[in-house]
């Protein structure tokens, strides 16, 4: 299956939007063309956000966020590339997408010479385990996610 990978920009926040729409209600809609609400515009041009979509016959179909956070003490300077979200479309799923856009974090790690890649994964999720380890990543401690 022929695709790309492609930084999402102010040029494809439309094309962004409908795949969101997409993962939300299950099913895709005609391409709107709308322009994004502001505050979505102003999250995905954040500059420490990298977000990349895979896109498959004019349309996205599965996406990576990834962020950089620096470090100081013991890492010295050299900070973690946080990957956020990464999501693609069920039918398109077993593609080899979910590993070209992890493809995306390590290329972002080499540009900041970051310490590493960290991210988090549902312990009900061992497909998604599974696709990590297969990728490189190893389980490093338990933590328990909190939010405020």
């Amino acid at each position: 299956m022929n695709y790309t990978i492609e930084k999402i920009d102010e040029n494809n926040h439309s094309l962004f939007d409908d795949m969101v729409f997409w993962r939300e209600n299950g099913y895709e809609r005609e391409p709107s063309q709308e322009p994004v609400s502001e505050q979505i515009k102003k999250e995905l041009l954040n500059p420490d956000l990298y977000v990349y979509a895979v896109k498959v016959d004019g349309r996205y179909v599965g996406w990576i966020s990834c962020v950089y956070i620096a470090k100081v003490g013991k890492w010295k300077g050299h900070g973690h590339i946080y990957v956020d979200e990464l999501w693609v479309e069920p039918s398109f799923r077993g593609n080899g997408f979910a590993k070209a856009l992890l493809k995306k974090a390590d290329e972002l790690k080499d540009k900041f010479n970051a310490t590493g890649i960290r991210l988090y994964v549902n312990v009900n999720n061992p497909v998604a385990q599974n696709l990590y380890e297969t990728c490189g990543y190893v389980e490093d401690g338990r933590a328990i996610f909190m939010e405020k």
